[in-house]
């Protein structure tokens, strides 16, 4: 049986936010029926079930981390408001916890303990059949090398599941979007209290999500919230507006979370703006030199997509246009970014296939960055991550993308000064059938070879070790994502593998970059080498999550991959 890997999904948190009937009935999924089914296939289908105990329980999914996150006022505030009309009243939601949050009567960090004490009084239910799922924690595992912990997390028939936190929002311990301009001033303590918890334990926490959190502002995010999303969400907390790289108090809680002695938590840079996640790389290096345990923990980000560029391409070619305007929250800034085709299929009417350009997706130089730190890469199966954009002619495209917006600050200092945080300047065949299901499949497999050719030309890979070792799948199910088609919960994963099969070729064949490199390996007649591709599929299944979650359970204390690169290397 080949297991499955997920690095980022979302087991409970539409029974936290479903009706109370349903919240430890685990045998049932989050279902829209009605006008409520029509208007969630209308927005891709978000709402429904993609990872839940029951659907988890029929699927290959042994192995993942799943992430728990308190609800955003961004996303109470207003929901599937319609033509000025609110549909919210047709979904199976509890009204309580969205009501609580849009008048401010409740705390992040409230919210986020509720979540935990959820999954802790899950755990005995969810430990026994049918769900055989069991929760990590570095506690049982003291003293144990990384072989000995993998061949106890491939033994039996459990589901072993390690934890994170999407989002620093989730510290805040001030009413939620007050109107008092009471501030949040010290996450750091509540990560402490986090870090002291012995029931649970967690791998990771994302500094930023989706909205700004005026009451405690940790740094830049990106935004990640498009239109189409945004009938079924809207508000203008969504839109970056404030903000340049991390503030003091996002660095004070990054000394927390990565400088713990024995729970180190890692920083998952997904969602952070790029000018953030510029100066975390930077921070990052200047904490690790007088902290030697801080240089051997990974960069990750848990659910990405590409850009397909580089930072410097980017920025010094203009690949955008911008527009400036004054909004009531402030000055913004709309970045429309160049389309960038990425490959294409033999159709003959709907061919191009494109990345999505936004700057919340890695740039080039980033995960070149991350493969060195010996970090993880978990690829989003939300089709809006990975390029798709129309579902009838995807590849009929003007010359840019849909705006974005940026924090004006951030634009003003990156985009336009051309300076990097503390920096004064930037360091300069075969068919292809035309099916929703293959289109996307293919934008997948493009993201794979995309990195697998960059980590192949950027960096010196000693025997043994590869680019394919950091990249694996995360999902983001349940995180009110549009799924790939195709692969639209857990259960459709079992299919990934001979997907990966016929694809990965396909895209190695038609990728539009690094012409000279290869990311398979083929034999001397011309055709794939068929067991290292079965190899990186399993790696990128599988594998290398297994592996690093083994590093989690070890506190990372065989963590840093030194054989990948020394540290003049990465200079160079």
């Amino acid at each position: 049986m080949q297991k499955i890997f997920d690095f980022h999904f979302h087991l409970l948190f539409k029974h936290y936010i479903a009706d109370p009937k349903l919240k430890l009935d685990f045998n049932k999924d989050f279902k829209t029926k009605g006008v409520a089914k029509v208007l969630n296939d209308f927005v891709g289908g978000s709402f429904d079930s993609q990872s839940s105990p029951s659907q988890v329980k029929d699927s290959l999914l042994y192995l993942g981390v799943v992430s728990l996150s308190s609800v955003e006022y961004a996303f109470a505030e207003r929901i599937l408001h319609i033509c000025d009309k609110d549909f919210s009243f047709i979904l199976p939601v509890n009204d309580h916890i969205f009501n609580r949050i849009k008048h401010h009567q409740t705390t992040y960090w409230k919210d986020f303990l509720e979540i935990v004490e959820q999954h802790k009084k899950s755990f005995d239910k969810l430990f026994k059949a049918p769900f055989n799922i069991e929760f990590l924690k570095r506690s049982d595992f003291e003293g144990k090398s990384i072989s000995e912990i993998e061949t106890l997390l491939t033994a039996g028939d459990k589901r072993r599941f390690a934890l994170a936190i999407e989002g620093g929002h989730n510290l805040s311990d001030v009413p939620v979007g007050n109107e008092a301009c009471i501030l949040s001033e010290n996450p750091h303590n509540q990560m402490k209290n986090v870090q002291e918890m012995k029931e649970v334990d967690f791998m990771s926490m994302n500094l930023c999500h989706l909205s700004d959190i005026p009451e405690q502002r940790l740094g830049g995010f990106a935004q990640g919230v498009n239109k189409l999303s945004q009938i079924a969400f809207r508000s203008d907390h969504f839109i970056p507006t404030v903000g340049l790289g991390l503030t003091e108090i996002g660095k004070k809680l990054i000394r927390q979370c990565l400088m713990h002695p024995t729970r180190a938590v890692l920083i998952d840079v997904k969602h952070m703006s790029l000018y953030t996640r510029l100066a975390y790389y930077r921070f990052k290096d200047q904490l690790a030199k007088g902290n030697p345990n801080v240089s051997r923990l990974p960069i990750l980000s848990s659910h990405t997509g590409f850009t397909f560029t580089s930072i410097d391409h980017y920025l010094n070619s203009q690949s955008y246009r911008s527009y400036v305007h004054d909004t009531q929250a402030g000055r913004a800034v709309m970045i429309a970014p160049e389309n960038r085709k990425i490959g294409r299929t033999d159709d003959k009417i709907n061919k191009g296939l494109y990345a999505n350009p936004w700057t919340i997706n890695l740039f080039d130089e980033e995960i070149v960055e991350i493969m060195a730190s010996g970090g993880m890469m978990g690829i989003s199966l939300d089709q809006r991550i990975l390029g798709a954009s129309n579902p009838a002619l995807d590849s009929i495209r003007d010359k840019y993308y849909e705006k974005e917006h940026v924090s004006y600050h951030e634009f003003k200092k990156l985009f336009k000064e051309g300076k990097m945080p503390g920096e004064e300047g930037i360091t300069q065949t075969l068919k292809l059938l035309p099916t929703k299901e293959e289109r996307h499949v293919m934008l997948l497999c493009l993201h794979i070879i995309h990195a697998v050719k960059l980590g192949y030309e950027k960096l010196p890979w000693h025997e043994g070790a590869s680019p394919w070792d950091h990249i694996c799948i995360g999902s983001d199910f349940d995180g009110l994502i549009n799924p790939i088609n195709g692969f639209e919960d857990i259960t459709k994963l079992g299919g990934i593998h001979n997907a990966l099969r016929q694809y990965l070729p396909l895209a190695d064949k038609y990728h539009l970059f690094n012409k000279d490199v290869n990311g398979l390996k083929y034999n001397e007649n011309g055709a794939v080498d068929a067991s290292f591709l079965e190899e990186a599929i399993e790696k990128f299944t599988f594998t290398n999550g297994l592996r690093f979650t083994a590093r989690f359970l070890t506190n990372w204390s065989e963590g840093k991959l030194e054989e990948v690169m020394n540290a003049a290397s990465v200079a160079e």
